[in-house]
């Protein structure tokens, strides 16, 4: 029998009474290759790039995880060349369609289909994926977009209302002002969203010396943070950090903790993953870092088959201590070819800059710009009102190896200025990263 709520999850997905104990893993994995033959097969009968892609292969052979290796991967740029022959349904089932920007200041964009069915999955997991933190009349702080009807928001919504509490989505994530008074104003239990935002609104609760103790959870979900600031988060609002990953290609939700730092279970009902050597192709053992892969397993409106999803990962080789089956994702480090080549050839990445800034008490936030012709690294900084830290900054980050070697030796220069002082930040919902600007094009 089980109580574990992403345990009842699975026993629904896989048709079986809720209160059985969980499935081993060799039985899941049976279950989760004959989802996917099946997919294949329908994604074969029905969607025209698939059709022409998977040509040749045995799909119905494919029952290991060394078996998928002889099936192609699909790409972001297989996306953007023609999203609609990846439809396996008509336009007439689409519940929900996403257009994607490109990272950079040109290309299509990626467009992506969900059926009305894939959404309500999606409510399913956050549903018994929140369950644990959340009680019956209680209400949480979602800092997340779009709370259109489909969109991560309403979906969000609908999850915990379907627990009984109530969703409260900020207008703007960047008003922390905002986010404060509405964490107050409505007694919250529990906060989610982007975790710089949630960073940002610890350090100006604790400037203000407001002891609250009505928060008994946050799940921080896109980016990745220090340590510190993991540890000042849950020192300030008193309560367990969880994690949680995601993104539009799987349908939103991920993986999420069943305990703080435990490693995010994954959605694999929904779909399977890989974790490939980016360079190679090849999938690495538990526990070793690369590319993750997902093939969906539920999908109608637009399976995807062996997709690269850019993001860099490792499946934690070993088992849970609560007994559930599902493989564990360790923290989402970036993704590959996130950062920029100083002078002188070292990589520098944003984790690198949010351990040396944020790292500051007065530092809310940051936004770093590298202008490779003028061999200039600016770096914005976003502060409480009151607080001046660009000097303390600046010492600091010219101390770290690589950009004192690249400024000692390479000329490179460093520029620290304050930007917002009004309890503002300068990211939205949208994924952090270090801008590459250029003279002649604006920006990579």
């Amino acid at each position: 029998m089980t109580e574990n709520p992403l345990g009842k999850w699975l026993n629904l997905r896989m048709g079986r009474p809720l209160e059985l104990a969980p499935v081993s893993v060799r039985e899941l994995q049976e279950w989760q290759f004959n989802s996917l033959r099946r997919t294949m097969f329908q994604a074969v009968s029905n969607c025209p790039f698939y059709h022409e892609r998977l040509a040749g292969v045995q799909t119905g052979a494919v029952h290991t995880p060394a078996d998928l290796e002889h099936i192609p991967f699909t790409n972001a740029d297989d996306l953007r060349h023609n999203p609609d022959n990846f439809l396996c349904v008509s336009q007439d089932e689409i519940a929900r369609a996403v257009t994607l920007a490109s990272s950079g200041s040109s290309g299509a964009p990626k467009r992506l289909f969900f059926t009305a069915g894939d959404l309500e999955r999606t409510i399913e997991f956050f549903h018994y994926g929140m369950s644990p933190m959340l009680k019956e009349g209680e209400t949480i702080l979602a800092i997340l977009p779009d709370s259109r009807p489909g969109g991560v928001g309403s979906l969000f919504a609908e999850s915990i209302s379907r627990l009984g509490g109530e969703t409260v989505l900020p207008v703007n994530p960047s008003y922390i002002s905002t986010l404060l008074n509405l964490l107050l104003d409505n007694h919250a239990s529990c906060i989610l969203g982007p975790a710089i935002q949630i960073h940002a609104l610890a350090r100006m609760l604790d400037s203000k010396g407001i002891v609250i103790n009505h928060v008994r959870s946050v799940l921080l979900c896109w980016d990745v943070l220090p340590y510190a600031s993991m540890q000042t988060i849950s020192r300030v609002f008193g309560c367990e950090v969880f994690s949680h990953w995601g993104m539009t290609e799987t349908c939103l939700g991920g993986g999420v903790d069943c305990r703080p730092g435990s490693g995010m279970h994954l959605r694999e009902p929904d779909f399977y993953v890989e974790i490939i050597n980016p360079a190679t192709g090849r999938q690495v053992p538990n526990g070793h870092k690369g590319e993750i892969v997902i093939s969906t397993l539920s999908r109608r409106a637009m399976p995807l088959i062996r997709y690269r999803t850019g993001d860099v990962g490792c499946i934690m080789p070993d088992e849970c201590s609560c007994g559930l089956p599902l493989r564990r994702l360790g923290a989402v480090e970036g993704r590959l070819g996130d950062g920029i080549i100083l002078p002188g050839g070292s990589r520098l990445d944003l984790n690198e800059l949010n351990n040396s800034i944020l790292s500051h008490k007065s530092v809310l936030d940051f936004k770093a710009e590298y202008h490779p012709e003028e061999m200039l690294l600016s770096v914005r900084l976003d502060v409480l009102p009151g607080t001046k830290s660009g000097a303390e900054v600046k010492k600091q980050l010219l101390s770290y190896p690589k950009i004192k070697r690249a400024c000692d030796n390479h000329n490179l220069k460093l520029s620290v200025r304050l930007a917002n002082q009004d309890g503002t930040i300068h990211s939205g919902f949208g994924k952090r990263s270090i801008t590459i600007k250029t003279i002649r094009s604006g920006k990579l």
